[in-house]
Parts: C-alpha cells; structure tokens; sequence
C-alpha cells in the first residue's frame, strides 16, 4: 500500500478546525505514541531502516500497530516534497514480546515521538490535526493507494495540493522535513 502525504504547519488551530468541520467529517480524536527501534551503528548512529511500534488510544480503547516504511521525499509539479512511502502495517495483542525480540537483536530506541491528532475525512483523504510536542501543530493530508503508477501517483499529488487549498493553507506552509528530523535538529 501507498501512503502519499503532505504536511503543513499550522499557525491557528482553532481556525483550521472550524474550516475542516465545515466540509469534512470528523472522525475522532486518538494519542499515538511511536517508538522507532533501529540498529546501533559503529559511529554511534542508527541505521537509516527503522522499525516503527505505535500504542494508539483512541476512546479509552489501546492497540498495537508495528509499521515498517520504505520512505520516499518526491518533488511534485509545484516543486513541493511529498512522501511517497510503501507503507507495511499489522496490529500486536501486546507489543512486550516483540520489543523483547527486538531488543534480543540488537535493536535500541532511536527516537520516540508523541502525537495528539485529531482526524477528519473527506473524498478519499485523512486530514490529521496533530500537536507534537515540542514541534507544535501540523496538518497531514494522506491518501491510499495500491497503485504504482505514475500518473495516478501524480494525481493523487495535485489532489493533495488542491485539499490543502480547501482547508485554507498554502504551499508555503508545507513542511518537507520528517519529525524525525526536526526532532533530531532540537537535541542538537
């Protein structure tokens, strides 16, 4: 499966909110809390192949998603980055058994990252509201696909463009950094 996705920062919650609510139907709110377990490098960097664990909260009830990307930065035809990724999931009853493999392996926490998100749906696409700290707020547009074609690949990008513009943001909101990143320049 294809995740193609957008982020912006959001400067005004409050107004994203109500401009969402206004053509998209909410669908909840949900706490996710990643754990990104990679292999230690000689340098004492992780390798780049990351293993992601999310406990996801969603109305009291908890489950265990493990991911695994392959993550692609795409320059679209407005010369914005969109990520690509081949995205691979599965839900856990409990994750104690597989960190407790994991870690057997050699795997250590690279990075952890906490998300408050709100989400909303409209034709197709995700729009989520997420607050992380310390970063602040940022609108994900994401869409599904099972293609591989180009084509249908670089519509799904101009749909995305056109849905920011719906929700009242520009390109010059998007942010072409992964969390991972931003998080990793605040340790700095």
């Amino acid at each position: 499966m294809n995740e193609i996705e957008l982020k912006a920062r959001v400067k005004d919650k409050n107004a994203l909110t109500e401009k969402l609510n206004s053509f998209a139907t909410y669908e909840g709110f949900v706490i996710r809390d990643d754990r990104y377990f990679a292999l230690p490098q000689e340098d004492g960097t992780f390798s780049r192949k990351k293993i992601r664990i999310r406990k996801e909260s969603r109305n009291g009830k908890i489950s265990y998603l493990v991911t695994w990307k392959r993550k692609e930065i795409q320059q679209d035809s407005h010369g914005a980055s969109i990520e690509v990724n081949d995205e691979r999931e599965c839900i856990v009853s409990d994750d104690d058994c597989l960190v407790s493999f994991l870690e057997d392996s050699g795997y250590k926490i690279a990075l952890n990252k906490h998300k408050e998100v709100h989400d909303w749906t409209y034709e197709g696409a995700t729009f989520e509201l997420c607050t992380v700290p310390p970063l602040g707020d940022f609108l994900e547009i994401e869409i599904l696909t099972d293609s591989n074609k180009p084509e249908e690949i670089a519509a799904i990008k101009e749909k995305l463009h056109l849905l920011l513009q719906k929700a009242g943001l520009t390109n010059a909101d998007l942010e072409a950094r992964m969390y991972s990143q931003m998080l990793a320049e605040i340790k700095q």
